[in-house]
């Protein structure tokens, strides 16, 4: 009778717990999806929902790890948990000297619980990346973490509930002044090859470009010349790899943002983008959006296919040819998504 009596109590138990994940709220921001008719935005936050509710951390967007459900909540509008919780003080951490001495930036995303008097308590680190004089990508780190903590023990909230509001994020970031040339290379690279590699582009002198390349030492400019040769020459396999070597090495914003859209459209054509997905962790153009949609839905991923085409159809401006196009692909995938959400809510 006993055993009967604890299986019981654990099975209510797990449903009184089950119930509770189900009613907690996920917060948007009161944005209208003018080119989106109700239902679908409905069907698109139903979907976030059971999501959600696989990916707990993504309750808050900001510890969101899963890059599926991330993107779906920034297309979404979700809330941050900075725009949920108001601080009423805050202090900005100290910049540590050892990091402003090895040129080091990156982040810090704690979580801590707000009690009834605003204060903060139970502060925990949940991760800290850091890059070195620009060198991508972020590693982990804890080089800014005691500076963190000492700055979020003195934040305070303004907390109108009578109960401690628990597991709260908050991103702490750590940047540099602008002592970094957009226009310049960070390599050891002399201005004589820089100028031959030039000439060697506008020539389209492709099988120079790659002895050129293959001179210098490992770099994110060597990967972009070898890339650019390899392309040209008619090996996309091996162009794909360089490009992938030299995203991940490249500090430079714009060979990074050209770089990236060799990628997207090398893994569209060979049809490898499971291979390359994180390419698309951060999107910063209508082409970069455009393309890891396009390449999501060659993979059948109509949920992450339709969050980037969102947002691609919402940075576009003055294009009507691609906004037609862009709504007519979100608007296929309608019926896909119904069946994904059925997927979902079978499985939760």
């Amino acid at each position: 009778m006993s055993k009967i009596f604890t299986y019981l109590f654990i099975f209510l138990f797990l449903g009184y717990v089950s119930a509770n994940e189900e009613s907690k709220n996920i917060n948007y921001e009161n944005y209208e999806f003018i080119y989106l008719d109700n239902d679908y935005v409905q069907l698109l936050k139903d979907i976030h929902h059971q999501l959600v509710l696989k990916n707990k951390d993504c309750f808050y967007i900001e510890t969101c790890g899963d890059i599926r459900t991330r993107k779906v909540g920034e297309m979404l509008h979700q809330k941050q948990a900075s725009s949920i919780y108001f601080s009423i003080y805050k202090e900005n951490p100290k910049y540590p000297y050892r990091a402003i001495e090895s040129h080091a930036e990156g982040y810090v995303i704690i979580k801590f619980d707000i009690a009834p008097d605003g204060t903060t308590n139970n502060h925990t680190v949940i991760k800290g990346k850091c890059i070195e004089k620009r060198q991508y990508p972020y590693k982990d780190c804890t080089l800014f973490n005691s500076a963190v903590l000492k700055a979020a023990k003195k934040l305070k909230y303004a907390n109108s509930s009578a109960t401690i509001i628990k597991d709260v994020p908050h991103k702490f970031s750590f940047a540099l002044d602008s002592e970094y040339d957009s226009g310049k290379v960070y390599v050891n690279i002399s201005s004589r090859k820089l100028d031959r590699s030039k000439t060697f582009i506008n020539n389209k002198d492709w099988q120079s470009l790659q002895k050129l390349g293959e001179s210098i030492s490992d770099s994110y400019v060597k990967f972009y010349w070898l890339g650019l040769a390899a392309e040209n020459l008619n090996k996309p396999e091996l162009a794909l790899k360089h490009f992938d070597s030299a995203l991940k090495l490249g500090p430079d914003p714009v060979i990074s943002t050209d770089v990236k859209r060799r990628i997207l459209t090398l893994a569209y054509n060979l049809n490898v983008f499971s291979s390359y997905a994180e390419v698309c962790e951060i999107t910063t153009t209508v082409y970069e959006d455009y393309m890891c949609g396009m390449n999501s839905l060659q993979i059948g991923d109509s949920i992450s296919g339709t969050a980037f085409l969102v947002n691609a159809y919402r940075e576009n401006s003055g294009n009507t040819r691609l906004d037609k196009i862009l709504t007519d692909l979100i608007d296929s995938q309608r019926n896909w998504l119904k069946q994904d959400l059925a997927s979902l809510q079978s499985s939760s």
